[in-house]
């Protein structure tokens, strides 16, 4: 039996799916920790071992006894190229395979999503990226540069973005519900104490944990929070434009949102998919300044480990032919 193995490795779990010649998911399980570039060695490869044991477990099949006609695997980290061909080493020896294959996540996740099908993700958590790939293979990627020189429309963006209207706040003597909710998310009272909240245990990810509680203020219509996250759908749709223009693709291509940052509500994904809300008061907005059309936005068909096994049995084909 032709065996395939994609291999989802995230911050906080690795992820193994096992897939048969005709494309059925036969087995998955998960370890720990896959990021390439904030773990050791020894992590990495336990990380990967238990995900595998569990993986042949569900789908019946002896660890031992198991040989994968491809790997492929999709991990945070990827960027950091010095550690790629070591993590090359870890699979070989932790994963019976005839051939090994190393990519970023958003490309594994593209194929879950689409199933190798033209079309665009748009990766919104902490961090953001769009990737695109038409029906002659040709692929566009835009975005996913850190958030120091990118990320626009991350959780991270919102985040930061919400802790800048309450420092104004906090400088006015006003208060909003914006502002309120910071302060108590924060346990903070001044800007001083604020400041202190995001610089003595500074982590992305910290900042893009207020994205959540602005989102539900939103949902509940208020106008402060809906300019912050209407900024954020137009920046997440300029991205997807970019994509969608480098590679003259229809308006009609489908977009697959993924991540957690598509979460915080409804009001943030009808405003990506069409922008309508154009504020009140103070908080008036200029229309979009690009035509961008209304995105057709699909439901993801696979997850990201499910797209790695399909893109370790194309790259077997691929390589057999």
């Amino acid at each position: 039996m032709s065996l395939y193995l994609g291999l989802d490795g995230g911050g906080t779990k690795t992820t193994i799916a096992l897939l048969n010649s005709e494309g059925e998911e036969l087995g998955r399980g998960t370890g720990g920790s896959g990021n390439i570039a904030t773990n050791s060695d020894e992590v990495l490869l336990q990380s990967v071992q238990v995900a595998f044991r569990v993986a042949c477990h569900s789908a019946g099949l002896s660890p031992q006894s198991v040989q994968l006609n491809a790997v492929c695997a999709g991990v945070a980290g990827y960027s950091v190229t010095a550690r790629r061909t070591p993590f090359l080493h870890i699979m070989e020896q932790a994963l019976p395979a005839s051939s090994t294959h190393l990519c970023p996540d958003y490309e594994i996740a593209w194929w879950g999503a689409t199933q190798g099908d033209p079309g665009i993700v748009v990766i919104a958590g902490t961090g953001a990226v769009a990737y695109a790939k038409d029906a002659k293979g040709e692929t566009a990627k835009a975005d996913g540069l850190g958030y120091l020189l990118g990320d626009r429309g991350s959780g991270f963006n919102l985040g930061l973005y919400a802790l800048r209207h309450t420092l104004t706040q906090l400088e006015t003597g006003k208060q909003d519900r914006v502002s309120q909710t910071v302060l108590e998310y924060t346990k903070t009272r001044i800007s001083t104490e604020l400041m202190h909240w995001l610089y003595s245990d500074f982590s992305p990810a910290r900042v893009a944990s207020l994205a959540p509680k602005i989102g539900l203020l939103a949902e509940e219509e208020d106008i402060i929070a809906r300019s912050l996250v209407v900024e954020m759908a137009r920046r997440l749709r300029h991205t997807v434009r970019e994509v969608r223009h480098r590679l003259w693709l229809p308006r009609d291509i489908p977009v697959y949102p993924l991540g957690g940052l598509w979460e915080l509500g409804s009001f943030f994904r009808s405003e990506f998919q069409e922008p309508q809300w154009l504020g009140e008061g103070e908080t008036n907005i200029e229309p979009e300044d690009l035509a961008g059309g209304r995105f057709l936005l699909a439901q993801p068909r696979h997850d990201a480990a499910y797209g790695a096994g399909l893109c370790a049995k194309r790259l077997a084909e691929t390589e057999v032919s």
